[in-house]
């Protein structure tokens, strides 16, 4: 099989909570060459062009994108859909290529065996955003129908909703709620902003006076540098070198500030590499 067995391709991490405690998370990695495949499919989906509304999956779009669609002085709802990958079946993959892209039943059982594992979409499949989008691409596209008869904007990143407008209510989040029902899925981490607040989208926080860094991000990164400083042996010190770099460089996304601080971070990770050697 292309995928490892069941206890390779589940990896288990720790991810910090806000209140200290770690959450468990899975992830399902697939075998080099079926993550070959699965790239090349994913660019080849990734030429179809996508709805406005969605901020991932596809070149361009990100998480950033996803925020900066929403105007800050409006009411904002969000609402998230609990356990996607797990609960976006090897059928509902199936029947999109059927319905969608109109391939045989044989060819679509294919691609669905390369695209899912233990019978779902894999959360550490490299095609799995854009998988899981086309999967329920028909779910989507309704909540998006009901957004725009309220004058809503909609953006979705994978799994994440947001709307802005003045009908962006818990009301709304409701019905939002029963058309995911419908489709067997389950949501959670239902949000509602008014419009003086600041309001947190998609890891970017949106103010009156423009996007700004999270203070939970700029956090990471203090504590990036701090690790990097305080390192002592070489190998440790170019990990933490290059997890500092990321976390600036996406820093720098958000902020233009930022961006100054990416060569003086790309400095010490180079300086760092040089004395590993």
């Amino acid at each position: 099989m292309l995928f490892c067995p069941l206890k390779s391709p589940t990896r288990h991490r720790e991810d910090p909570q806000k209140d200290g405690k770690t959450k468990e998370r899975f992830i399902e990695h697939p075998k080099p060459r079926l993550r070959q495949i699965q790239k090349r499919l994913t660019c080849l989906l990734d030429r179809i062009e996508p709805p406005d509304y969605i901020h991932s999956g596809f070149r361009g779009r990100s998480y950033i994108s996803n925020a900066l669609s929403h105007d800050c002085k409006v009411r904002i709802a969000k609402i998230d859909i609990k356990k996607f990958f797990p609960s976006a079946y090897a059928g509902h993959v199936h029947r999109s290529f059927e319905d969608i892209f109109k391939c045989t039943p044989d060819v679509a059982g294919v691609i669905t065996k390369l695209t899912t594992t233990f019978g779902h979409i894999p959360t550490g499949g490299n095609s799995s955003t854009i998988i899981s989008f086309f999967a329920f691409k028909q779910m989507f596209d309704e909540i998006h129908a009901l957004a725009k008869s309220r004058d809503l904007i909609m953006s979705c990143c994978v799994d994440d909703m947001t709307f802005s407008g003045q009908a962006a209510t818990n009301g709304f989040l409701n019905e939002v709620h029963k058309i995911v029902s419908r489709y067997g899925l389950k949501t959670h981490k239902r949000r509602c902003f008014e419009t003086r607040q600041n309001k947190i989208v998609t890891g970017v926080t949106l103010t009156g006076q423009g996007v700004r860094l999270p203070n939970s991000r700029r956090k990471k990164l203090h504590d990036a540098f701090n690790a990097f400083d305080d390192e002592h042996d070489p190998r440790e010190k170019v990990a933490h070198g290059e997890r500092m770099l990321g976390r600036a460089t996406e820093a720098a996304q958000i902020e233009k500030q930022f961006a100054l601080l990416v060569p003086i971070v790309a400095k010490k990770l180079k300086d760092a590499k040089q004395r590993l050697k």
